[in-house]
């Protein structure tokens, strides 16, 4: 179970530091990801405003209110003495006693300033007017008071007066309020146990980057460990990142110096690792040292990059390709166990999701081993569950939550609540009221296709509030109480297909393929030359990997002359590539929306009912989905183009928001601006 809570006193919002992610035109994630914001950085210095790190205008109201802002620095940064904190805010007092106050010169609201819980200083906020305040951050302040190695500062105002006299006090604290941060460079910590930093660290001020590196030539099993490295790097982020998967020719001086890189391959396809100081260190494409007991282990290894001091390198590896897909799955589950060292381990041996998942169809938290949870404290508080079901249990309509809860009195009602969340999708809430105070028992239907064969995760989501009130001192710590004795029904189907609940159709992307908790049920096709197709799969493994929050990744990838039986039978397939270089496209392609014409590699929009004739040399991507001819409870989805540049603009439709939204039906064309989308039963776009 995993529990976690968010500060925020009376009345605010903690205003995270989180940049905004713009994504443009490109078959790469790393050029879709465009933070809306510069640093000033000069010599050892940054220089950065509230509103460089996407934070608005923030109000606190008498008597009493605070807010937060949180921020990391890159991982080889440690914050030097000299910075200050500039902050600009303005003050509106007004009531029937304002002018006896002033009369009597009486002082009695504050803002009160801590970086990482020290004190900056207590400056008075009982008059309006603008202001502007400088705070010098003393030595014990710079470093991070939080365990995830964020910076926090807390604003609080105290304006109790107003509890005695007729008064109300608002303060803004203006975006224009900034940081001057000196910081000294260091080496980045190397440590698995610490991961995904120092490839990612949450709210950083300076945006960072990572490229997973694959051969130029490589066997489909080195790309599926690809794939499932980068699917579990998207659970551990569970953001979007500047996060690419590039071939090693590919990787020029620049983007080597520029980016953390992550080598997924066996050893002899990267002849600069042997750049790179290991522990088990690369020569002549060999490693060095590898103990006899674990030479068919797995490698994982992490070393600061010798390109760039500031940047970490992490091999994912083996002496052998079955060895490789050990430490990939392994990796994929972002907890990785360093027993010689933090930066180096084998994998002896992986096991994945049972065929064999019992069918239990009611049980309680407290039957999954769950004591009853109090989430408290003002703000947003959350608390995770996890548990199995099998396959007959997922497309059930009679399932439900029987959920047992109770509060304390100190909430403000009408603007707290808490919602329920199954495997990221939310789909109740309930607002708190007096009766909820004591025992309350809410049941909540499951729609049907939110159930995951295998893990799933169930959030329970608290937002409690409190409206300030100067019959209380201080501020209040309201609480919820989930009982263990919470029940889940969820009774096996007869008809266990999910084609009998899931409607094929492209605005379900990505949910279509994330019904098995560890993706095992899907897999990419694939041309076995073209790194344009294997980086917009990357870009999808990712995109999985934050929408399910998976433990372990078992993606698979096939070249497309090369698709086993059990795979046609047995999974959902995911073809990426110019329809003439993926041989399996012919063998479905009269079964597809849209036939392609393989003279040109255009599709047939017959279907449509009006259809547009593509200049020569024009570049046009193509997205068709289907129900799977070898098993109607697997879909096949066709990511294509006319050209390499079209195949880039069908992923990019899948990955970039404005354009994702506009697809439906079970065909879309697409030259990168505009999109028609059509389905295969009606003449006309839709």
């Amino acid at each position: 179970m995993k529990k976690t809570k968010i500060i925020v006193f009376a009345l605010l919002l903690v205003l995270l530091a989180s940049p905004i992610h713009a994504f443009a035109q490109s078959s790469e994630r790393g050029k879709m990801f465009q933070p809306e914001y510069e640093i000033e950085i000069t010599d050892n210095r940054a220089v950065f405003s509230f509103s460089d790190l996407g934070v608005r205008e923030r109000n606190l109201f008498s008597p009493l209110d605070a807010t937060s802002l949180l921020f990391s620095v890159p991982p080889n940064w440690k914050l030097a003495p000299g910075g200050l904190l500039e902050l600009h805010f303005d003050v509106v007092v007004s009531g029937a006693d304002l002018g006896r106050i002033q009369e009597d010169a009486l002082i009695g609201s504050n803002l009160i300033v801590r970086f990482n819980q020290v004190v900056l200083g207590v400056i008075s906020a009982g008059a309006t007017g603008s202001y502007v305040q400088q705070f010098q951050i003393p030595n014990d302040a710079l470093v991070p008071s939080r365990e995830d190695g964020r910076h926090v500062l807390s604003i609080t105002f105290d304006a109790q007066l107003g509890c005695t006299y007729d008064l109300n006090s608002v303060v803004t604290i203006k975006p224009s309020s900034y940081f001057d941060l000196l910081y000294e460079e260091d080496s980045p910590q190397i440590d698995f146990s610490r991961l995904p930093a120092p490839f990612y660290l949450e709210n950083s001020i300076v945006p960072d980057s990572v490229l997973v590196v694959v051969p130029d030539n490589p066997d489909p099993l080195e790309l599926q460990a690809a794939m499932n490295v980068t699917a579990g790097f998207g659970a551990m982020i569970d953001d979007a990142y500047d996060f690419n998967l590039v071939n090693y020719q590919a990787l020029d001086d620049v983007r080597r110096s520029q980016n953390h890189l992550i080598f997924v391959g066996l050893p002899s396809h990267f002849d600069v690792l042997s750049d790179v100081g290991f522990e088990i260190p690369v020569r002549d494409g060999q490693f060095e040292g590898v103990p006899a007991a674990s030479s068919d282990d797995g490698i994982l290894q992490m070393a600061l990059s010798p390109w760039n001091p500031s940047k970490a390198i992490m091999l994912v590896s083996g002496k052998s390709l079955d060895a490789l897909s050990k430490a990939a799955f392994a990796m994929s589950t972002g907890n990785v166990l360093a027993y010689q060292g933090s930066a180096l381990a084998y994998v002896s041996n992986v096991q994945f999701l049972t065929s064999d998942i019992p069918v239990v169809e009611q049980f309680t938290l407290e039957d999954l081993g769950y004591p009853t949870e109090i989430l408290d404290g003002v703000g947003t508080s959350s608390v995770d569950y996890r548990f199995h079901i099998s396959k007959s249990q997922v497309a059930s309509k009679e399932s439900y939550i029987d959920l047992v809860y109770y509060h304390s009195a100190l909430l403000g009602y009408g603007s707290s609540s808490l919602s329920v969340y199954l495997n990221g999708q939310v789909f109740a809430t309930d607002v708190f009221t007096e009766e909820t105070e004591q025992i309350t028992t809410l049941r909540v239907r499951i729609p049907p296709g939110v159930l995951r064969y295998g893990e799933n995760l169930l959030e329970i989501r608290s937002s409690m509030l409190v409206h300030p009130s100067c019959d209380e001192i201080g501020f209040i710590d309201p609480w919820l109480t989930v009982s263990n004795q919470t029940l889940l029904f969820l009774p096996a189907s007869e008809d266990n297909l999910l084609s009998d609940i899931v409607f094929r159709d492209l605005k379900f992307f990505p949910d279509l393929f994330t019904s098995n908790s560890d993706l095992g049920n899907v897999a990419f096709i694939l041309p076995a030359s073209d790194p344009v197709a294997w980086g917009i799969a990357g870009q999808i493994s990712y995109l999985f990997g934050e929408a399910t929050r998976l433990r372990i990744s078992n993606l698979n990838v096939y070249f497309g002359d090369a698709i086993p039986d059990a795979v046609r039978s047995n999974r959902s397939m995911i073809i990426i590539g110019a329809p003439g270089d993926i041989p399996f496209i012919d063998e479905i392609n009269n079964q597809l929306p849209a036939p392609f014409d393989f003279n040109d590699n255009t599709a047939s929009e017959q279907q449509l009912q009006i259809s547009y004739r593509i200049p020569s040399g024009q570049s046009v991507g193509y997205l068709e989905l289907l129900t799977s001819p070898f098993n109607s409870g697997e879909s096949i989805l066709v990511i294509s183009g006319n050209t390499s540049a079209g195949v880039a603009i069908a992923g990019n439709v899948l990955l970039q928001r404005d354009l994702q939204d506009q697809l439906a039906g079970v065909f879309a064309v697409s030259d990168g601006s505009q999109i028609a989308t059509g389905n295969a039963t009606s003449l006309f776009s839709i």
